[in-house]
C-alpha cells in the first residue's frame, strides 16, 4: 500500500518541480537530476591491452562518478526512480561481470566495478561486437523484470580500439540495439590521439552521444543519460529541434494533436483529463508554432483548412497561456501571431485557435462555447523530474 501511494505521489507531484516555471516563458527542458534517474544500463568496457591499466582505473572512476547519486538496484527503495546497472568486459571475447540485478546499492556498484576493472586481459584483441552482443542479451533478459518494461535502456561503451569485420563487425549489433529503442553512449580511449577511434565509434553511438576521455567526460555522459531518460508516453509527440528528425535534440515537452472536435472550453477540460498536469498547448515561439502545425498536419482527423484550439485565453485583463489548475499562467509576450483584424475586443471571445492563413496558420480569438475545432494538448515529458508509472 505504501509503495502504491508513493508511486501515485511521485507521478502526480514530481512533475516539473526542478527549476522550471512556465513564467520563464521558455519550453521545458528534460530533467537533469542524477539522483532520480530511472534506467536500465549495461556498461561495456574494453579490457584489452590497448586500454592500459591507468585507462581501466579512469573508467572505473568515471562509472562510479556517473552513478554515485543514483538509486542503484530495485530492492532498497520505495521511490520507483531506480537504475539497474550491468557490467560487461570484452577483448577477444566478452564476460558478464554483473547482470542487471546484481548491484543493489551504490556500494555494490563501486566495489564490484573497481574490482572487475583492476586487471587487464592478456590479449590485445578488442572486438566490440562481442561486448555489444552480450549487452543485447542482458537487456533482453531484463526488459520484463520488476515491471520495468517502460524503463528506457542504455548501453555505455568504453573502447580503446575499433576492430572486427564480417561476423565480428559491431555495426549490425549496434543497429539492432538502436532499432529496438536502446541508446548507445560511446567513449573513445584513443591512445594514439589521432581522432580515428572517435570517428569510428560515431557510427555506433546514438546522435550526440559519442565522447572521448577528456576533462568534460563526466557531465557529457550524465547529460546523455538525462536525454535517454527523457521521453513521451505512447501516442504523444516529443517536441524537438527538428520535426522531421526524431533523433534531434529533444525538449522536456510532449504534445498530442486530437483529431476530434470540441469547443474551446471542452478542449481545455479534455486536455486536463487526458493526463495529470496536461493543458492546451502553448506557442511561445515561432519554432514551437511551426512544430505544432507540422505535427497536427500528419495527425488523423486534421484536414485543411487547418483549424485547432491552442491554450491562449483572455484572463484578468491579459492574454495568457493555459496551464494546469493552480499553476501560474504566463502572460503573452515577445512573439505573437494574430491574423489580420485580430484579436477582436469582446468579453465573450476569450479563447484562441489557430486558423489557416496562406500556407501556415495564425491566431484568432473565439468564444469559449460556440466554435468547435480540433485541438492540441501539452504535457511534461517522462524524465528524472516526472516519473511515469507506465508508457501510456
Amino acid at each position: 500500500m505504501l509503495r502504491s501511494a508513493l508511486v501515485l505521489l511521485i507521478g502526480v507531484y514530481a512533475c516539473c518541480s526542478a527549476d522550471y516555471s512556465a513564467l520563464s516563458y521558455t519550453d521545458r527542458k528534460c530533467g537533469n537530476d542524477s539522483a532520480n534517474l530511472w534506467l536500465d544500463v549495461v556498461v561495456v568496457v574494453d579490457n584489452s591491452q590497448g586500454m592500459t591499466s591507468n585507462g581501466l582505473t579512469d573508467i572505473a572512476s568515471n562509472i562510479g562518478s556517473v552513478f554515485a547519486q543514483s538509486r542503484i538496484g530495485t530492492t532498497n527503495y520505495l521511490d520507483p526512480r531506480t537504475t539497474r546497472v550491468a557490467l560487461v568486459t570484452y577483448n577477444s571475447d566478452s564476460y558478464t561481470n554483473a547482470d542487471l540485478n546484481q548491484f543493489q546499492s551504490t556500494g555494490d556498484l563501486f566495489n564490484n566495478v573497481f574490482s572487475a576493472l583492476s586487471t587487464l586481459s592478456s590479449t590485445d584483441q578488442s572486438y566490440l561486437e562481442t561486448g555489444l552482443s552480450t549487452a543485447e542479451q542482458l537487456l533482453k533478459a531484463g526488459k520484463t523484470q520488476f515491471n520495468r518494461a517502460h524503463f528506457k535502456r542504455v548501453v555505455i561503451v568504453y573502447a580503446s580500439a575499433y576492430e572486427g569485420e564480417g561476423e565480428r563487425a559491431p555495426m549490425p549489433v549496434a543497429d539492432r540495439l538502436k532499432g529496438d529503442g536502446v541508446k548507445i553512449i560511446t567513449v573513445a580511449y584513443d591512445q594514439r590521439g589521432d581522432g580515428a577511434l572517435l570517428d569510428q565509434l560515431a557510427q555506433i553511438a546514438s546522435p550526440r552521444m559519442n565522447f572521448t576521455n577528456n576533462g568534460n567526460l563526466l557531465p557529457q555522459v550524465k547529460g546523455a543519460l538525462y536525454e535517454a531518460n527523457c521521453f513521451c508516453p505512447d501516442d504523444w509527440v516529443q517536441y524537438r529541434q527538428t520535426f522531421g528528425d526524431v533523433t534531434s535534440q529533444p525538449y522536456g515537452t510532449c504534445i498530442q494533436p486530437v483529431g476530434l472536435t470540441a469547443v474551446w472550453q471542452a478542449a481545455k477540460l479534455g486536455c486536463a483529463n487526458r493526463r495529470q498536469n496536461t493543458f492546451l498547448v502553448n506557442e511561445y515561439t515561432p519554432h514551437k508554432h511551426d512544430f505544432v502545425l507540422k505535427s497536427a498536419s500528419v495527425t488523423s482527423g486534421f484536414s485543411q483548412p487547418w483549424k485547432y484550439h491552442i491554450g491562449l485565453n483572455w484572463r484578468n485583463g491579459n492574454w495568457t497561456w493555459d496551464q494546469p489548475t493552480g499553476w501560474p499562467q504566463p502572460v503573452l509576450q515577445q512573439w505573437y501571431n494574430w491574423i489580420q483584424g485580430y484579436p477582436v475586443s469582446s468579453s465573450s471571445m476569450s479563447g484562441c485557435m489557430n486558423v489557416q492563413s496562406g500556407f501556415g496558420t495564425g491566431w484568432k480569438n473565439i468564444a469559449l462555447y460556440t466554435e468547435s475545432a480540433n485541438y492540441v494538448c501539452e504535457t511534461a515529458s517522462c524524465d528524472t523530474d516526472n516519473y511515469c508509472a507506465t508508457n501510456v
